[in-house]
């Protein structure tokens, strides 16, 4: 339920916020990122350009251009050319004159066909041979010449259209190349601001508090570092990479059709308020969705992690059924909700063709009985359809793009939210080496709120010396060594903890960490060579590392494998013995040495062969070191220079192996029942 609450809430529309937070991992090519918007812009404008050549092609150089209209009347004529005098008007006979099908006002063509003034004919213009006026056939009349004098007199509009398509191919290739130059510079940057992202990720993770691992599963953490930072590449690549010029087409195309021809427009603009009302539908209920698979993933996730880390302890109890039934049933329920999206997506998708199929009748419908009136040109008809097809495009698109959206708004929150989760507290100071001494005055700790862990805890370690901790499990043995390495901090009024005599609050965590050596009882091995292991991919030297395996005894072990240090391991070290890895520890430990050596349960999980080689050792290990052994095996502690023993965070008793024997309290209880066991 944890996870579910988690990412249940994960839903504000905070993208563009996150976008700002974005730009800072490009600051660094602020002039290709502006290069790229003015490219954006000028594409934009070359693929505004393409109908309005074809426009120009159709009604120039393809269709007959002219309308004739009857000027015999004086009166006629006067008001003619009071109407059209921002057109082209060419003279005819006297009594007419011809006028492009286009510069003439809706209006006053009306009238003119009212009058019976108009030609419903086109017509075509022939340039003279010589310095006379251009004669003008009618498209009859046209038609009637033979083949090869219409290709005589249409010599020039070939000449025209051929140009026309040779901008139209010139355009189209610049489109292209600023296409594929807007498109490589804007994954170029994102895929720079999620590798920097991901860096910067990995970093602040390792500055977390141990109790934010504690909190969130490891398979949440790794599908964020990966997965969620690959989300908003795709966002970069898919969205964002088209998204200017898709703004710049939308209003573009827009204020085209307007000065095309107001009334169609304003007739398409009818199914605007359906279509808001679509969107704003898929949009609603496609966030109530996704917001349910954000969920339902995070669980599939943990679940799977979980599992497969614990796959010993499913075998071992035979409940494989068990767990694969609670996996389906998951699986059950995300197929579920997958498939109420994609019938969301079956009902937005085939709706939007529906608006541009209507779009498009629309436009043939009016737009072609203006057209049949020359009220609009064929070529106008044309680029109007162009457009139409231009706009719809991105609509059609939408759902995929809000798919990628809806993905990037939640990795963004997902991986800014554990950006902004405060590092542990880092002190000022960082200590030269000192002689290793701990003091524990009057802690107090508690993992939760009212559950205390560690009650009123004193005690010191002299520079040197070996204390050791034993008690029940539960005690506080191993919380004492964790606050100790700084994993956890004191809350206000909790004690102190210093190390040479620096309170660890006061202590920079890295300085403070490598003081210490810890040898654990549960070693975690990486993927990789033995090698690796032991030195974690540092570089000790061959002469520490050799003396390092000697001490240790992993020698032994090295010397029986094939390939020596070079050995592979898989994760978590599988193929050595449970001995094996404690003895991987021990070098561990001595090749990255500190003066205080930190021991927990060290040898609780070794046969008595190990045992006795740990022992050998621990003999070379502890030399000139301070000491802190955490044990459950007595046995391990008899030699230590103090005995701490506690029970239920508080130490009931304190001496040598000796005198708590002679004692006889806990800690000889304890001992006479590890002794009688073994007997």
């Amino acid at each position: 339920m944890a996870v579910q609450r988690d990412e249940e809430k994960l839903g504000a529309f905070t993208l563009l916020r996150h976008l700002r937070r974005m730009t800072v991992y490009v600051r660094g090519y602020r002039f290709l990122l502006s290069a790229l918007v003015l490219f954006s812009v000028v594409q934009a404008g070359l693929e505004l350009s393409l109908p309005l050549v074809v426009r120009e092609g159709i009604d120039r150089y393809l269709l007959p251009p002219y309308l004739r209209v009857d000027l015999s009347d004086a009166k006629d004529r006067r008001r003619f050319l009071a109407q059209s005098a921002n057109a082209s008007v060419e003279a005819g006979d006297g009594a007419h004159a011809f006028i492009r099908a286009s510069d003439l006002p809706e209006a006053y063509r009306l009238e003119l066909e009212a009058r019976a003034l108009l030609d419903r004919e086109r017509w075509i213009r022939v340039p003279a041979p010589s310095s006379g006026p251009d004669r003008f056939l009618s498209d009859g009349e046209f038609r009637a010449l033979p083949a090869g004098e219409r290709a005589a007199l249409r010599a020039s509009d070939r000449r025209g259209a051929l140009l026309l398509a040779l901008l139209y191919l010139g355009l189209l290739l610049g489109d292209f190349l600023l296409t594929y130059a807007v498109t490589l510079g804007l994954n170029h940057l994102g895929q720079r601001a999620v590798q920097a992202m991901r860096d910067q990720l990995w970093e602040h993770l390792h500055r977390l508090p141990v109790r934010f691992f504690d909190e969130n599963p490891v398979g949440r953490l790794v599908t964020r570092v990966t997965n969620d930072t690959a989300t908003l590449s795709d966002l970069f690549a898919s969205v964002l990479a088209t998204a200017l010029s898709d703004v710049a087409l939308f209003f573009g195309i827009l204020g085209i059709l307007l000065a095309l021809d107001v009334p169609l427009t304003l007739r398409l603009f009818l199914l605007a308020p359906p279509l808001v009302l679509l969107s704003g539908w898929f949009k609603r209920v496609s966030q109530r969705i996704y917001r349910v698979i954000r969920v339902q993933v995070a669980q599939v996730n943990t679940f799977l992690q979980e599992s497969v880390t614990g796959i010993v302890v499913v075998k071992a109890f035979s409940r494989e059924r068990a767990f694969s039934e609670r996996l389906r049933g998951l699986n059950r329920e995300f197929y579920e909700t997958q498939m109420r999206l994609i019938y969301v997506f079956a009902v937005f998708r085939p709706l939007i063709d529906a608006f541009a199929v209507s779009a498009v009748a629309l436009v043939i419908w009016y737009g072609g009985g203006q057209a049949l009136r020359h009220a609009l040109s064929v070529g106008t008809l044309v680029a109007f359809l162009l457009y139409l097809r231009m706009l719809f495009m991105p609509l059609q698109d939408l759902a995929e793009k809000f798919n990628i959206l809806q993905n990037s708004v939640v990795a963004s929150e997902r991986l800014f939210k554990i950006l902004d989760t405060p590092a542990e507290p880092s002190g000022p100071e960082a200590p030269g080496d000192g002689p290793g001494e701990i003091l524990f005055d009057h802690v107090h700790f508690s993992y939760e709120e009212g559950v205390p862990v560690l009650r009123d805890v004193c005690f010191r370690v002299p520079a040197g010396k070996t204390v050791a901790l034993v008690g029940p499990t539960g005690s506080g043995k191993t919380t004492i060594a964790s606050l100790l390495l700084g994993f956890y901090p004191l809350p206000e009024g909790g004690g102190s903890i210093r190390v040479d005599g620096v309170d660890v609050r006061r202590w920079d965590p890295e300085a403070l960490r490598r003081r210490f050596a810890l040898v654990q009882q549960d070693l975690f091995l990486f993927s990789g060579t033995l090698g690796r292991n032991v030195t974690l991919f540092g570089e000790p030297g061959t002469a520490k590392l050799e003396e390092s395996l000697r001490v240790s005894r992993l020698d032994k072990v090295v010397a029986r494998l094939r390939q020596g240090l070079g050995h592979p391991l898989n994760e978590r070290g599988t193929v050595l013995s449970q001995g094996e890895r404690q003895l991987v520890s021990f070098a561990r430990a001595l090749v990255h040495p500190g003066r205080v050596l930190i021991l927990d349960e060290a040898t609780a999980s070794v046969d008595s062969r190990t045992e006795s080689l740990i022992q050998e050792a621990l003999g070379d290990l502890l030399r000139g070191r301070t000491a802190l052994i955490i044990a459950h095996r007595l046995s391990t502690v008899q030699g230590a220079d103090l005995i701490l023993v506690l029970k239920k965070g508080h130490i009931v008793e304190q001496g040598t192996h000796q005198e708590l024997l002679a004692a006889n309290g806990l800690y000889a209880h304890l001992y006479h029942t590890q002794f009688a066991d073994a007997f």
